[in-house]
């Protein structure tokens, strides 16, 4: 029995083994996912630096999560059973009880105005609920998911962006922080200032925030099941970042129309757990934009995929389609807006995937835009973003970083 026991494992091995090397080697490998809806990772080509640093092994093993035969399916199919268990137990508890509402007042001013100590409005404390052990919860029975904050004190500001190179930078520079549930605790609203820590912890120009004042208005600027901001999000944000950048007198867009798609949008949060909790449709704003040529990674090309979405008949609609990455463009190294208006300034952006939305809507103010992601900056050009050296080759007048608080920075060793 045992020969027999070690004789089927050597088998399997040999299968895996001979999956792998068809995966990679023979098959040809896939660029999109049709069920995520994302660019897929591909197998890197080899060289003595890339091993040594470390990233070609990352890079080998995005591949084969990627690319991998049948790799897809034999990940959903662990993350279903961990969902399954994981919702099980969860059915067993009881529902949330109505929030109780509990009055926070501000702190006391080190010198009042006559005495008065300003009054903030009441919050209720929210209980959370876990959906995805450890990672993803719920407040309420909106079907909105979220992750659990944690203290700003808590994430390393150097990490990202090194200060050395963003103190290096002699042209205007600002930041632009979007606060959600990663740095906000609706247990108790106001225990954590995220946007008056991280101001201390960036020297810029200036600085700007996408904020909300409640649980309620939150849920109006953020996709139900995606740690993203949604249409309406996305556009305050655009607002506030121009009036940051350029001053109340810019000119602003406003929407021709808003689109309503005829499907629902499971986020990153349901998407990556294979969860089906949303109940929201996928929904856009319509602008009229100055022509623009579009470069991504130095190559002119569409940047995302809004050609697809023809019309209520035809376009992307599979359950799990990321229609924030394919409606408003997928992260790259580099995406750069020309509008050939050498009258108008330029900007740089060094954002995350927060900036995919508003891009083309922060470049319709600009003649040069150039959108640089330090995730892929490396891997695709061989060296780290210097700021300072790459806005004088490129004659760009200021600089703006934007994005919530685990894109402006890393959880400490050990916090989590």
């Amino acid at each position: 029995m045992a020969k027999k026991s070690n004789y089927l494992a050597f088998l399997a091995g040999v299968l895996l083994v001979l999956s792998l090397c068809y995966s990679l080697l023979f098959r040809s490998q896939t660029d999109i996912s049709e069920e995520e809806m994302r660019t897929l990772a591909k197998v890197p080509p080899f060289s003595m630096k890339s091993f040594l640093n470390g990233t070609y092994q990352d890079d080998m093993e995005h591949a084969i999560s990627d690319q991998l035969w049948f790799g897809r399916e034999i990940k959903y199919a662990v993350k279903s059973f961990y969902n399954m268990m994981t919702a099980t137990v969860a059915g067993l508890l009881p529902e949330p009880e109505q929030p109780t509402v509990t009055e926070i007042t501000a702190e006391t001013p080190d010198e009042p105005e006559a005495g008065i100590v300003p009054q903030r409005p009441p919050q209720p404390s929210y209980t959370y609920q876990e959906v995805v052990a450890g990672s993803i919860y719920r407040l309420d029975a909106s079907g909105y998911l979220i992750h659990k904050a944690t203290a700003p004190e808590t994430y390393d500001f150097d990490t990202l962006y090194s200060q050395d190179m963003l103190n290096a930078v002699t042209r205007p520079k600002y930041l632009f922080f979007i606060d959600t549930p990663l740095s906000r605790d609706f247990s108790d609203f106001y225990r954590y200032d995220p946007f008056a820590y991280i101001k201390t912890q960036f020297a810029m120009t200036g600085y700007g925030q996408l904020d909300f004042d409640s649980w309620e208005t939150y849920k109006t600027l953020f996709y139900q099941t995606d740690h993203h901001w949604n249409h309406r999000g996305s556009y305050l944000g655009y607002q506030r970042i121009i009036r940051l950048l350029l001053g109340e007198a810019e000119p602003l867009l406003t929407p021709d129309a808003e689109h309503v798609w005829p499907t629902v949008y499971e986020g990153s949060l349901a998407r990556d757990n294979l969860l089906r909790a949303a109940t929201e449709p996928f929904t856009t704003y319509e602008f009229s934009l100055v022509p623009m040529r579009v470069f991504v990674d130095d190559v002119e090309t569409e940047y995302g995929w809004r050609s697809w979405y023809v019309s209520d008949e035809d376009f992307p609609h599979k359950t799990y389609s990321n229609h924030y990455g394919m409606y408003y463009g997928d992260d790259h190294a580099k995406v750069v807006y020309d509008t050939g208006r050498p009258d108008k300034p330029s900007v740089l952006i060094l954002a995350t995937s927060w900036s995919n939305a508003v891009n083309d809507l922060i470049a319709n103010h600009f003649n040069q835009t150039h959108v640089l992601d330090f995730r892929h900056y490396y891997k695709t050009y061989g060296a780290y973003i210097n700021a300072e050296q790459y806005m004088k080759d490129h004659n760009i007048d200021m600089m703006l970083i934007m994005g919530d608080i685990s894109s402006l920075g890393h959880l400490k060793k050990g916090e989590h």
